[in-house]
């Protein structure tokens, strides 16, 4: 790793630390202040327990969100780079680096909290807690071995967060790529015209439902999250190794576009 890709990281990843901390912080005003001010109002303080609302707080929720605008923030860092002589391939190289490490410091935490906090408040176990999770449908794919299910599904974790905050590189450097008025028009138009396409596939799906055949389509569906190729499909049991290809190369062709609008880049006057 070159010196320039070191100091490059290092600020990206500090400035969106400083993010995260703001982020925390705002959301443990909102959960953990706002209801002991409303307790106090209403007199209803002895109902007011700090550790159930700081148990409830929804730390994977704000990491999700963080993930992506970090990601989404380009042009005003690109500017500052490229007027200190940093070039447009050492800045992405840093935005992918400062992504893997934010993205997994942030399944960490998540997961210290989660087992460490929320679990043991409503008195679940490690293994009831992790069958609670997204994860749920590979709870058991590497047998009764609890933390190397749990290991998975950090890891599995890990790799949606860089997915997500790959995609929001991808929409923040093509949105960097426009004037303010086309970019107003994209970030408004993209979802209605998203709604209106999936109406319109729902809306010919339900009108010819008896006509088309959607067995293969439900097989493909089947394949891609891991559906048990023998035996009852239960909870816990999936396959997950599809969906871990599935989302490493999804990864893959999301950062693509990133690196080709990263190069597209200008500064504007």
């Amino acid at each position: 790793m070159s010196i320039k890709v070191r100091n490059t990281t290092r600020y990206l990843l500090t400035e969106q630390l400083k993010m995260t901390g703001w982020s925390v912080l705002a959301l443990f005003a909102v959960f953990g202040v706002l209801p002991l001010l409303f307790a106090l109002i209403t007199g209803n303080i002895r109902q007011y327990s700090p550790l159930g609302n700081f148990a409830d707080l929804s730390l994977g929720a704000l990491f999700f969100m963080l993930i992506f605008i970090v990601g989404a923030l380009t042009y005003d860092n690109f500017k500052l780079f490229i007027q200190n002589g940093i070039s447009r391939q050492t800045y992405f190289q840093a935005r992918v680096l400062a992504l893997l490490m934010l993205s997994g410091l942030f399944v960490i935490i998540n997961a210290i909290y989660y087992y460490g906090i929320h679990a043991p408040y409503l008195h679940w176990s490690t293994n009831a807690a992790l069958m609670k999770t997204a994860y749920s449908m590979y709870g058991y794919a590497l047998g009764s071995h609890i933390w190397l299910n749990l290991l998975a599904s950090l890891f599995f974790n890990w790799i949606f967060y860089i997915g997500v905050g790959l995609t929001g590189m991808a929409c923040g450097t093509l949105l960097a790529l426009f004037g303010k008025w086309a970019k107003t028009i994209l970030i408004i138009a993209t979802p209605i015209i998203g709604v209106l396409i999936i109406w319109v596939l729902i809306v010919i799906m339900t009108r010819n439902q008896s006509n088309y055949n959607y067995t293969g389509l439900e097989n493909f569906f089947k394949f891609i999250v891991g559906y048990p190729s023998h035996g009852e499909a239960k909870a816990g049991y999936f396959n997950p190794t599809m969906p871990f290809i599935t989302m490493l190369i999804g990864c893959g062709i999301i950062g693509s576009l990133a690196y080709l609008f990263n190069r597209k880049l200008r500064i504007r006057n």
